[in-house]
């Protein structure tokens, strides 16, 4: 299988048709899937992708695609770290990817493999809707060696009436053939007499009540009625939410409603809407999905507006074809009284066992909103942190100009703190970092630095400290400067060729310990460790060389000697 990754929306647009004949023959799309909600919700994503798997890299028409959005987030001791989400995440009722079924073993091996050349400590499958074979071919093509995976539990829903709310539930209705039989087989009887009574409710002139469609003519009027109503009811609990909400769908859903794929029943009482739906329509799948729902809280009936417009909304789609009426998130026990069903839909998380971004540094296609981030820091004066985001942005690209340009004002603004001996306040951090106190000591460092830029002692120190942090990159970036301030140092190189075999650049390791051994050709340390480096690439003799010049030069070296005679007993099986 080959993967493109498309993150244009001219080769996005190019996919329309490929993207609509995959999702006519898979059995587990959904609406939120359709090309065009999918590419009407990206149009606001800061940084998506959409990774289009063929089965030849030379075919013309690709069989699976799954969409993603990258985000960046400050976690506190550790700085910027990536999440990857699905596209939809989070307005979409569900997520998940579309693939031909015939090619679904293979689309999802590729999807993860894929996945895996990105940066980042998390990948949230917010909502996803695949089926369990589906879904658990993708999660096991994570290797547990590397990647830990677990269902994040969402946050407690207790009712104003007492009803535990468990949102890992999701509802829906399968319709019958006419309503008639509908309501005889899934109502109860009480439930079945409100059912009539409501409908008939409906078209008794004296009630004065009228339900009418939402159109393309009439949408921004009635869109502006949901949006009020809603408000109402639901955002000025959650505020924050609530914008997201209505922010999210007066983009989306204008375009929803001119498509045709909104069915929105307006409940009136005279001249006032009551009630409202917001129902995506699947007509290829004959799916409705009940999205958003809103009613006037101050008008009573013995029937709630909400209840009647479901029994309305329910004969509508059995007249018009459809076979699943879905309710949504949530086991509400009004909705059993629909004749519903359940299913789970479960939120999952993958994460990388080191806690940190693969690869050990962020994302470059993130750098933009790492900036961002950087940015609001020093706007609000945590100095510290956004000069923390401007050093992760410079390991990724050592010429990004705006995080060398803020990192330089951020220290130019801290260097004044540093009063006295700067010497004294570098042995005062080593003491520090003797005792453990790294987060002390690395300030201390730090603080040294920002007056005498080329201090080679706290250059080294400090990227000694970072190496023990985990922080490899910005270990490598504070030796280079130790290097470049005291370029005769062998330790210097020689804790470079430590970092740069644990990032796995292993040439530039074995050139850093060949630098060290010339600079001093006593350097047992970068001897041994030169050593380890060949034996992983597999170049036995000349491991066996290094250590033996290591033993030659420290006869008590005992961690050389084992390692000797480690390569001794793999050479068992190497070719001479």
């Amino acid at each position: 299988m080959h993967v493109d990754i498309v993150s244009a929306f001219d080769d996005l647009h190019a996919l329309n048709d490929n993207w609509n004949e995959v999702y006519a023959a898979d059995p587990e799309g959904n609406y939120f899937l359709s090309w065009h909600w999918i590419a009407k919700w990206l149009e606001r994503r800061a940084s998506w992708f959409v990774l289009a798997v063929k089965r030849q890299e030379e075919d013309e028409r690709y069989v699976a695609f799954l969409p993603i959005q990258l985000h960046v987030e400050f976690e506190e001791g550790q700085g910027l770290v990536n999440i990857l989400r699905l596209g939809g995440t989070p307005y979409a009722g569900y997520n998940g990817l579309l693939t031909r079924p015939e090619d679904a073993e293979a689309a999802l091996s590729a999807f993860a493999d894929c996945l895996q050349t990105f940066n980042w400590k998390h990948l949230d499958l917010d909502d996803v809707y695949m089926s369990e074979e589906r879904l658990k071919a993708f999660l096991e093509a994570f290797p547990a060696s590397e990647f830990s995976k677990r269902k994040v539990a969402r946050r407690a829903h207790i009712t104003s009436v007492g009803e535990n709310i468990d949102h890992d539930v999701y509802v829906y209705v399968p319709l019958s053939d006419d309503f008639e039989t509908f309501v005889v087989e899934r109502f109860g009887p009480q439930t079945r007499r409100n059912a009539r009574k409501a409908l008939r409710d409906l078209v008794a002139p004296q009630n004065e009540l009228r339900i009418t469609h939402a159109t393309p003519e009439t949408m921004e009027r009635d869109l502006a009625l949901f949006y009020e109503m809603w408000n109402l009811q639901w955002g000025e609990r959650q505020p924050r939410y609530g914008k997201f909400i209505l922010d999210s769908s007066r983009h989306m859903l204008p375009a929803c409603i001119e498509h045709g794929t909104v069915f929105m029943p307006i409940l009136w009482h005279q001249d006032k809407p009551v009630g409202i739906f917001i129902i995506f329509l699947d007509p290829h799948r004959k799916s409705m999905m009940c999205f958003l729902g809103s009613r006037d809280l101050t008008f009573r009936r013995s029937l709630s507006p909400g209840f009647m417009l479901h029994c309305y909304n329910l004969r509508w789609a059995i007249e018009n074809g459809y076979r699943i009426y879905d309710m949504g998130t949530g086991n509400y026990s009004y909705k059993d009284l629909l004749g519903s069903e359940h299913q789970v839909v479960e939120k999952l998380q993958i994460s990388t066992l080191s806690g940190r971004n693969i690869g050990d540094r962020l994302d470059p296609h993130s750098l933009g909103m790492a900036m961002h981030q950087a940015m609001h820091f020093f706007r609000n004066g945590n100095l510290t942190a956004a000069a923390l985001c401007c050093r992760q942005i410079l390991a990724v690209d050592e010429k990004h100009a705006q995080a060398t340009s803020l990192l330089a004002t951020i220290e130019a603004e801290q260097r004044p703190r540093l009063t006295g001996d700067p010497e004294i306040h570098f042995n005062a951090a080593v003491e520090r970092h003797r005792a453990g106190d790294l987060a002390a000591a690395e300030a201390g460092y730090r603080d040294v630095i920002s007056v005498m830029p080329d201090h080679f002692d706290s250059l080294q120190h400090l990227a000694l400290l970072l190496l023990q942090k985990g922080d490899l990159r910005g270990a490598a970036v504070c030796v280079d400067k130790a290097i470049e301030a005291k370029p005769t140092s062998a330790s210097a190189y020689c804790n470079r060729g430590n970092i740069q075999a644990l990032l796995s650049n292993f040439d530039q390791a074995l050139a850093s310990y060949d630098r060290a051994i010339a600079l001093d050709s006593s350097h047992a340390i970068a001897l041994n460790n030169r050593g380890n480096v060949l034996r992983r690439l597999g170049r036995h003799h000349e491991a066996l060389e290094s250590y033996d010049r290591a033993i030659a030069i420290d006869s008590g070296y005992a961690q050389a000697a084992k390692n000797r005679e480690a390569a001794l007993q793999e050479m068992g099986a190497v070719p001479a």
